[in-house]
């Protein structure tokens, strides 16, 4: 299936499949934004073979004016799951948006929106006997978090998922589900991590595995974790040993999951909790079969997983401006350094092949209301499709001289810098992405260089 899967996507040359079945390579990314594959390939693929279906990692918020084809700059979200060429799979991970950085403003889990109209919500954290109001003065960790429905306190997470879950037509599913089904591997698995990590030299091996400390208010930083005999301190917390370290980092994965449980366990807690790094969850989406949602982890993928994935500006960029973090070198070592001792030691686990998919290339999908927008784009795909691959982005750049004060308003406020579901009062039109006469022809490199250039323009 490995193999075949990627023949059928032209992508076989891209990735050592010689190394991944020999198992000398435990993990190879391949970012398709930068392979000649057609994205009709892609998509007739994913059309065709059963159970195939990548995640795409969005996260918790507001995801109603993402539904209605409204939401702007997140519309590729709209494209992908909306039209049937991946699932909404939730990231819970993230912070309310606050007045200083670090919050999550694209999806703005602290607030509703809907109809491009905001609602800030009151959000109340533990302070060592109970719940209280905090300001918006810094972000706060949504699975640490309340907010108050009716006058009552409400897991915000709860509330937003039970939101997300009301719309209809779309699949969602939590990533912490997904962790927590597997629990007991999970947990062996970050053991075994975290128990090799300490003897290692490397000062990144545990921040590799816990990237995060979070205090019971909700306050994040990033992970001092060291080893400390043969237990671990985290942020002037002592955990007595990898198995309890990591039966801890459970907990704010339940949290999301099992909500009002884990509050009501809040006087119990220790003070300070690790939090799963980006790494670790990486990993975890090709080994638990994510690509797979409705038969889950069954038998493995053998030799190698083919693991398909919907990335945004932040995994997967847009090359070649930017490319994202999954394919940095560094990452690729880090990925390395988690999945080569989980090879060796689980049965259940093979090598990665990770298919890095950018959403991102449907923003040049306009919306069924800008009939004009798709007329004049089939335009620059002609363009774009007659020029060497290496020259899409001069070719966008000079075509977007001419034509960008032709493109409506909306089109060109989807590639504002780093923007998230509008929120400005406008009252928008439910809508669809159209793929204008010549999208699906476009290769992947093409239409990311073509996207790269609507940034730097229009961003």
């Amino acid at each position: 299936m490995s193999a075949h899967l990627l023949d059928r996507l032209g992508l076989r040359a891209a990735v050592d499949t010689g190394a991944l079945t020999a198992g000398t390579k435990t993990f190879v990314p391949v970012h398709v934004g930068t392979q000649d594959v057609p994205i009709g390939t892609v998509l007739n693929v994913l059309d065709e073979e059963p159970g195939l279906l990548p995640p795409r990692t969005g996260h918790l918020g507001n995801w109603q004016d993402i539904v209605a084809g409204r939401s702007g700059p997140m519309d590729f979200n709209t494209a992908v799951c909306g039209g049937g060429y991946g699932y909404p799979m939730v990231y819970g991970f993230t912070r309310t948006e606050a007045d200083t950085p670090g919050g999550d403003e694209a999806y703005q889990p602290g607030s509703l929106i809907d109809r491009g109209r905001r609602h800030l919500l009151p959000l109340f954290t533990w302070d060592g006997t109970g719940f209280v109001r905090r300001d918006r003065s810094e972000p706060l960790f949504c699975p640490l978090v309340q907010t108050e429905v009716d006058g009552q306190l409400v897991p915000l997470a709860e509330l937003q998922w039970h939101r997300m879950l009301a719309v209809p037509g779309y699949r969602f599913v939590q990533w912490a589900a997904v962790i927590t089904d597997n629990g007991p591997l999970v947990t062996d698995m970050l053991t075994l991590l975290l128990e090799r990590a300490r003897t290692q030299e490397r000062n990144q091996a545990l921040v590799e595995l816990i990237g995060h400390a979070v205090r019971l208010d909700g306050r994040v930083d990033r992970s001092d974790l060291r080893a400390d005999g043969d237990g671990f301190v985290l942020d002037g917390f002592r955990y007595p040993s990898a198995r309890a370290l990591a039966e801890a980092t459970m907990l704010t994965v339940r949290a999301l999951v099992r909500p009002r449980e884990f509050f009501d366990r809040m006087p119990d807690l220790p003070p300070v909790l690790p939090v799963m790094s980006l790494q670790l969850t990486n990993v975890l989406f090709g080994l638990l079969d994510t690509h797979h949602p409705d038969t889950g982890p069954g038998t493995p993928e053998h030799p190698f997983i083919t693991h398909l994935h919907w990335g945004a500006r932040a995994m997967a960029g847009c090359p070649p401006r930017r490319s994202g973090y999954l394919t940095r070198r560094s990452m690729v070592r880090s990925l390395r350094a988690i999945t080569d001792p989980l090879v060796r030691h689980f049965e259940v686990v093979n090598p990665t092949a990770f298919v890095l998919l950018p959403a991102q290339v449907f923003m040049l999908c306009p919306p069924s209301t800008s009939a004009a927008d798709a007329e004049r784009l089939a335009g620059l795909f002609r363009s774009v499709s007659g020029v060497a691959p290496e020259d899409a982005h001069a070719t966008t750049l000079a075509w977007l001289e001419e034509n960008r004060d032709g493109l409506s308003a909306y089109l060109r406020g989807r590639f504002r810098s780093w923007g998230g579901v509008p929120a400005d009062g406008d009252v928008r039109e439910p809508s669809v992405p159209v793929e204008p006469e010549g999208f699906r022809s476009l290769t992947f490199r093409q239409a990311c260089s073509a996207v790269a250039a609507f940034e730097e323009v229009l961003g």
